[in-house]
């Protein structure tokens, strides 16, 4: 594990074995041949996971990280007893009225719950701001009057792969298809715009006039680039990841070309052809830079998405 060290030490972490981490994974495999004939034949196998993984002992103090360790933005993921890894952690905004009445009862906000209001974006403002020049949303606070809270889970609820061939005469057809259900994604890629004006939300032409936001109103969803809640989004998709068409050549053409007794297939590969999800960014199957583990720290940190991909084939059989 690479903790932190004091700067007094002269470096900024070591590795060291300060913790242990237990972890639970399920699997699930299932194959079935749906159907047979004398020229059909369509199989279909389905491979399942689900992983949950804890931190059962640390010796040293809790502490964040994230897939750079150079980059402290990334640092967004808490390393604690007890806590489950891949848990995101960064600033809340007052949203209910639970959150408000705890920051005002911890002094981060004056007044009473009643000199502040509910606005159509389901943030709290105060109530004299709302609708002018000076709305904002407003940060929350924990009870000890921090503000580093739990803000979601990189942890999909399952995965599933379906592998499908069907054959038919000298025709196969074969197909993968992933599905991602759950698990948060951190956009960094969208937050950095907000500080420049050059995200969709500021483009409010659709709204009644009365309700449109004024530019610092998002600007302060830039949180300083530090990680907040409005910018953990669902990281769920639906990928085809590989579809393949391939025909084997009949014999009486091999023959003609004097290929007696050989074979031959022609055929055609397209990866990652299509993806629905309901992630904004490019790719939701993101790592964060550096090479990041995507397993726990899925982070959209201005990362290139997967390439759509044609392949051509043409395969000899002696």
């Amino acid at each position: 594990l690479l903790v932190p060290l004091s700067l007094a030490t002269g470096f900024q972490n070591q590795w060291r074995n300060a913790g242990s981490l237990a972890a639970t994974t399920h699997e699930a495999l299932f194959g079935a041949v749906l159907a047979q004939k004398k020229d059909f034949f369509w199989r279909l196998n389905i491979a399942g996971d689900r992983t949950r993984q804890r931190i059962t002992s640390l010796s040293v103090a809790p502490f964040l990280v994230g897939p750079d360790q150079d980059d402290a933005n990334t640092n967004i993921f808490r390393i604690a007893p007890g806590q489950t890894f891949g848990v995101l952690y960064g600033t809340r905004w007052v949203r209910t009225p639970e959150q408000l009445a705890r920051t005002i009862g911890v002094g981060g906000l004056t007044g009473t719950p009643a000199d502040y209001v509910l606005n159509e974006e389901g943030y709290f403002v105060r109530r004299a701001d709302w609708r002018t020049v000076r709305e904002r949303p407003l940060r929350a606070l924990n009870a000890d009057t921090s503000a580093l809270t739990q803000i979601g889970d990189v942890n999909p609820d399952f995965n599933l792969a379906f592998n499908s061939q069907v054959n038919w005469k000298s025709l196969t057809l074969t197909t993968v298809v992933a599905w991602t259900r759950g698990g948060n994604i951190y956009n960094y890629t969208r937050q950095w715009p907000y500080n420049e004006q050059r995200d969709p939300a500021y483009d409010q032409r659709n709204k009644p006039q009365i309700e449109r936001k004024p530019v610092g109103y998002y600007q302060t969803f830039y949180n300083n680039f530090d990680a907040n809640e409005f910018f953990v989004e669902d990281g769920s998709f639906v990928r085809l990841r590989e579809l393949a068409v391939n025909w084997q050549l009949p014999a009486s053409w091999m023959s003609g070309i004097r290929l007696n007794g050989r074979t031959a297939r022609l055929g055609i590969v397209g990866r990652n052809l299509l993806t629905s999800t309901k992630y904004s960014g490019y790719d939701p199957e993101v790592s964060g830079p550096g090479g990041g583990n995507p397993f726990g720290y899925r982070v959209d940190y201005f990362t290139y998405p997967v390439f759509r991909s044609f392949t051509a084939m043409l395969e000899l059989g002696f």
